[in-house]
């Protein structure tokens, strides 16, 4: 583990180590989507959820039990609750996004999060909208409108699928800040940990009991969702925010073709053409603050 002269942890940047932490990253995270996917409509969203987070915990055991209570030692634990509010409440709203509209949809609106991002950091952090941040967040919203459609009124399944981007935005811009001074797994752990806890009461009260079969596959969204977030962790510890965050639409031709595969969905054609201009105006979007930090 790299520190600093102080012993404070430091991470050690790699950026083609951290480019195939995030294609592993994003790849495990939709199939977790998948059998999401299915759960939900044989289980309750929350006790899904809860499942989702409690089984993720539970295999960060054997890493707790390695490296004791000095492995979750930190002084930012604010930080740490607020990036896994965040990121559960994105979580939550995505997967009820999911029991409405195909996956490939889901996912190319929860991922308007970039643009999501300049709202947020000019309101929270502060920082000035400049001209081509603002000409790349009108055209990615044309992007949304096409997939929207919202001639005959937008669906709420859409609106929880924006939401859903608003919070991760938050969620990716908390974890960016823990990644400068908390290890990756430190980092999932108090995600999955808060998380857990956050989703308790809402699972008790919409209970049900899941059958073996179930329980083998809430098992298995555990699994995922705690090697993809490690894997992201690593991803977003090791590389440049620039070159990692635009991987992240890698998910979308993924969520695609595991659509067509296991649920048989086919995105229309404005959809597909919304995807495109969406992800085209992103990786713009962070092209020009790449330039912008090196010119500066």
């Amino acid at each position: 583990m790299p520190t600093r002269s102080d012993g404070s942890y430091a991470p050690a940047l790699n950026n083609l180590r951290a480019v195939l932490w995030m294609l592993a990253a994003v790849t495990l995270l939709t199939a977790m989507f998948v059998v999401i996917k299915q759960m939900i409509t044989e289980l309750p969203v929350f006790v899904v959820a809860l499942a989702r987070t409690f089984f993720s915990l539970a295999c960060l055991l054997p890493w707790l039990a390695r490296v004791g209570p000095v492995g979750i030692r930190t002084t930012r634990i604010g930080m740490h609750f607020l990036r896994s509010f965040c990121g559960i409440a994105a979580f939550v709203l995505i997967v009820y996004a999911l029991q409405w509209l195909i996956l490939a949809d889901a996912m190319v609106l929860a991922f308007t999060s970039p643009f999501w991002s300049i709202l947020i950091s000019a309101l929270v952090l502060g920082e000035a909208i400049r001209g081509n941040r603002i000409t790349a967040a009108l055209v990615g919203f044309c992007g949304v409108v096409m997939i929207v459609k919202p001639q005959g009124g937008i669906e709420l399944a859409m609106l929880l699928a924006l939401g859903s981007a608003v919070m991760t935005s938050s969620a990716m811009i908390s974890m960016k800040h823990l990644s400068s001074t908390e290890p990756p797994t430190r980092i999932v752990f108090y995600f999955m940990l808060f998380g857990t806890l956050l989703l308790v009461p809402p699972a008790a009260a919409t209970w049900q009991t899941p059958t073996l079969e179930q329980l083998g596959w809430l098992v298995l969204t555990g699994v995922l969702g705690a090697v993809g977030q490690a894997f992201l962790a690593r991803a977003y510890d090791a590389g440049e925010i620039s070159i990692i965050a635009p991987l992240d639409f890698v998910r979308l031709p993924v969520a695609a073709l595991f659509g067509f595969i296991v649920f048989s969905e086919i995105p229309d054609l404005w959809s597909i053409a919304g995807t495109v201009v969406i992800v085209c105006a992103a990786i713009y979007l962070t092209r020009a603050g790449t330039r912008r930090l090196r010119s500066a």
